[in-house]
C-alpha cells in the first residue's frame, strides 16, 4: 500500500491489540478489511498470553519501510513491536467512551433520519458532519421501540466504519431486515423511539464472576454460531447474571447450559447507551 494508506491500516489493527480485542482483530481480517503478516499467531499469541495472566498491550515502535531516508512510500511494508504484560490491576483494558449532548444529538438525529430517508424513497441519509469524535471507528447498535414495544435491534461488533456511518446504516438495518419483525411501514415513523448503543472492545471472560449485570454486555461463540445481548437487556428483563448467561447462550442458537461447555467462548463488553426518550 501506499505509505498514508498502510499506515491507517497498520494503525487500525495495532489500535485493536492495544485494547486487547483480538475478537474483533481476527474478524476484520478475515473479512479482509484489515490485513496482517501473521493475523492467526498474533491472535494466538495474545490469547495464550492471556492464559497466563497478561491482560495489557503497550507499543514499543511502529514503522514503515517507507521512514528510513530517501524511502520509496509508494508502496510500504510496515513493522510494529509491542509488548504483552500482566497489569498490576490484574483486569483487561476498559477503554472509556463518552459523547456530550450535541454528540449524542447528533447521531440520533442520524438515525431518524436514515430511517425515515429509506422507508419513504429508499435514499441514503447524506453524512457531512466531520466532528472527530464522530468519526472515530466504534461497533454500535440501534434499538427502534415502537409505543414502548421493541421493533428492531441490528448493530455491528466490529469496528469497522466510522461511529456516524455506522448508526445510519444500521439503523436502516434495523427498520427493515431485522428477521423478528416486518419492515417499518411509513405510518410507523411518527411513533418510532431510537436508542443507540455505543459498543466498547470485547475481552474475554475467563470468570464468570466478572460479569456485572447492568455494566456488561455479553456475546457467547462456539463454531460457527454467536449470539450478543447488550448491557441494557438483562435490566430490562429483571435477569441474575446466571439467566443472562443462559438467554446469550439462546440468542447463539446453543443449549441454555452451553456457557458451561469449555468450547464456548464467553466475551464481555460494555456500552454508552443514549436514546431520545420518546414514547
Amino acid at each position: 500500500h501506499k505509505y498514508n494508506e498502510a499506515k491507517e491500516l497498520d494503525h487500525k489493527l495495532i489500535k485493536a491489540i492495544l485494547d486487547w480485542d483480538y475478537y474483533n482483530m481476527v474478524r476484520n481480517l478475515q473479512s479482509g478489511k484489515w490485513e496482517a503478516c501473521g493475523g492467526g499467531p498474533i491472535a494466538a499469541a495474545m490469547i495464550a498470553s492471556e492464559a497466563l495472566g497478561a491482560d495489557d498491550a503497550v507499543l514499543l515502535k511502529y514503522a514503515n519501510s517507507g521512514d528510513i531516508p530517501n524511502g520509496d512510500k509508494s508502496r510500504v511494508v510496515g513493522y510494529a513491536s509491542i509488548g504483552i504484560f500482566k497489569s498490576e490491576q490484574n483486569s483487561k483494558k476498559q477503554i472509556d467512551f463518552s459523547l456530550n449532548e450535541q454528540e449524542k444529538n447528533e447521531l440520533l438525529q442520524i438515525a431518524k433520519k436514515s430511517v425515515e430517508l429509506y422507508i419513504t424513497n429508499k435514499g441514503k441519509y447524506p453524512i457531512t458532519d466531520n466532528l472527530p469524535s464522530l468519526q472515530i471507528e466504534r461497533g454500535a447498535f440501534v434499538t427502534l421501540e415502537l409505543n414502548g414495544r421493541l421493533r428492531g435491534c441490528i448493530g455491528y461488533t466490529a469496528p469497522i466504519e466510522p461511529l456516524i456511518q455506522t448508526v445510519r446504516d444500521v439503523a436502516i438495518q434495523a427498520a427493515v431486515n431485522d428477521p423478528r419483525f416486518p419492515p417499518v411501514q411509513k405510518n410507523d415513523l411518527p411513533m418510532l423511539s431510537y436508542e443507540i448503543s455505543v459498543l466498547s472492545p470485547f475481552t474475554r471472560v475467563l470468570d464468570v464472576n466478572e460479569i456485572q449485570v447492568g455494566v456488561h454486555g455479553l456475546m457467547m461463540v462456539r463454531e460457527n454460531r454467536a449470539g450478543l445481548l447488550l448491557p441494557q437487556v438483562p435490566v430490562e428483563q429483571n435477569w441474575n447474571r446466571t439467566t443472562f448467561l443462559e438467554q446469550t447462550c439462546l440468542k447463539a442458537g446453543l443449549n441454555p447450559n452451553d456457557w458451561k461447555n469449555p468450547d464456548t467462548d464467553i466475551f464481555k463488553f460494555s456500552a454508552f447507551v443514549f436514546n431520545d426518550h420518546k414514547k
